[in-house]
C-alpha cells in the first residue's frame, strides 16, 4: 500500500517538483528571471499556447492528436487583422473567427470519425489546407492592425495581471468543466479509454470525436485573436510550432497519450514549464534552434515515461 501511495504521489507531484527545480535553476543562472517584469512577460507569452493546450487536453484524452492547431491559430490571427482593418467592430470579428475555427474542427472531426482517417494524418492534411489559406490571405506579408479593444486584450492588464492570462485560465476552467461536470466529458474519457467498448455501450463515438475537435479548433482560433492582439501583427508564420508546445504541455501535465486519463488543471503546469524553458533560453542567450531540440526531447521523455509506467502497470 505504501509503495502504491508513493507512485501516485510521484505521478501527481513530480511535474510540480520538476517545475520548481527548473525555476530555481534558471533564477540562479539569470537573476533577471525573477523580476516582476520578466514574470509578467512570461505569463503573457504563455497564454496563447495555454489556450491551445486547453483544447489539446480534450483531444488527447479522447485518444487523438491535433497538429493543425498552430496553423488555425495563425490563420485566425490573420482573419482578425483583416476584419478589423476593414472597419468591422470587435464584436463582429469574434464570431467570424469562432465560426472559422468551428468549420475547420468540423471538417477534421468528420474525416477522423466518419472516414476512419488517423487523427495525425487528418490534422496534418487540414493543417496544410489552413496554412495555404493563411498564405493566400496574407500574401506572405505581415498585416498590422490597430484597435483599442484588441490592444487592451493583448497588452493590457487587470489588477496587475495581463489580460491574456485571464483568457487562458477561463479556457482551462471551461475545458475542465466539460470534462468533469458534463455527460460529454464522461463520454470523452470513455472514448479515449476504449472507443469500441464505448460504441457497444451506446455512446455516439463519432459525434463525441467531432464535437471534441470543434471545441479544440475554436479555442485555437481564439488563441489567434490573442496572438495578433499581443504582437499587433499577423504574419504567414504566426502560430507555427505551437502544436508541439501544446502537445508537450499536455503530456508534461500528466495527460495519458493513449487517452482516457488527464485533466486540464495539470496542463497549466505543463504550459508554464514550457514557457519557462523558452524564457530561460532567451535570458541566457541560447540559440533558438536548441529550443526545438529540447522540446522534442521533452516530448519523447514524457511520452516514454508515461508508456513505461503503463507497461509496468499492465504487467503487474
Amino acid at each position: 500500500m505504501g509503495e502504491k501511495v508513493k507512485k501516485i504521489n510521484l505521478r501527481n507531484y513530480g511535474v510540480i517538483i520538476g517545475f520548481l527545480l527548473l525555476c530555481a535553476g534558471v533564477s540562479i543562472a539569470s537573476p533577471a528571471f525573477l523580476t516582476m517584469r520578466n514574470i509578467l512577460n512570461l505569463l503573457r507569452q504563455s497564454a496563447v499556447v495555454g489556450i491551445i493546450s486547453a483544447g489539446m487536453t480534450m483531444i488527447i484524452i479522447s485518444g487523438n492528436f491535433d497538429i493543425s492547431v498552430g496553423y488555425i491559430c495563425g490563420c485566425a490571427g490573420a482573419i482578425t487583422a483583416i476584419v478589423i482593418n476593414k472597419g468591422y467592430p470587435f464584436f463582429v470579428m469574434v464570431p467570424v473567427v469562432i465560426l472559422f475555427g468551428a468549420l475547420v474542427g468540423l471538417v477534421a472531426g468528420v474525416a477522423i470519425a466518419k472516414f476512419a482517417i488517423p487523427s495525425m494524418i487528418a490534422t496534418l492534411g487540414m493543417g496544410q489546407v489552413v496554412k495555404g489559406m493563411l498564405l493566400l490571405i496574407t500574401g506572405g506579408y505581415p498585416i498590422s492592425v490597430k484597435d483599442p479593444v484588441l490592444t487592451w486584450i493583448g497588452k493590457g492588464s487587470f489588477l496587475g495581471i495581463p489580460v491574456p492570462i485571464y483568457l487562458f485560465v477561463l479556457s482551462i476552467i471551461f475545458v475542465n468543466f466539460i470534462l468533469l461536470k458534463t455527460v460529454l466529458g464522461r463520454y470523452i474519457y470513455s472514448v479515449g479509454g476504449n472507443d469500441e467498448t464505448s460504441r457497444l455501450s451506446g455512446i455516439r463515438v463519432d459525434s463525441i470525436k467531432i464535437i471534441t475537435f470543434i471545441i479544440s479548433s475554436i479555442l485555437a482560433a481564439i488563441s489567434g485573436i490573442v496572438l495578433t492582439a499581443r504582437v499587433g501583427t499577423a504574419t504567414a508564420t504566426s502560430g507555427e510550432g505551437y502544436e508541439l508546445d501544446a502537445i508537450a504541455a499536455v503530456v508534461i501535465g500528466g495527460t495519458c497519450v493513449s487517452g482516457g486519463e488527464g485533466n486540464a488543471w495539470k496542463t497549466i503546469i505543463g504550459v508554464l514549464f514550457m514557457s519557462v524553458i523558452s524564457n530561460s533560453f532567451n535570458l541566457l542567450e541560447v540559440h533558438v534552434y536548441f529550443q526545438y531540440v529540447l522540446k522534442g526531447l521533452i516530448i519523447l521523455i514524457a511520452v516514454g515515461f508515461d508508456s513505461y509506467n503503463r507497461k509496468r502497470a499492465n504487467a503487474a
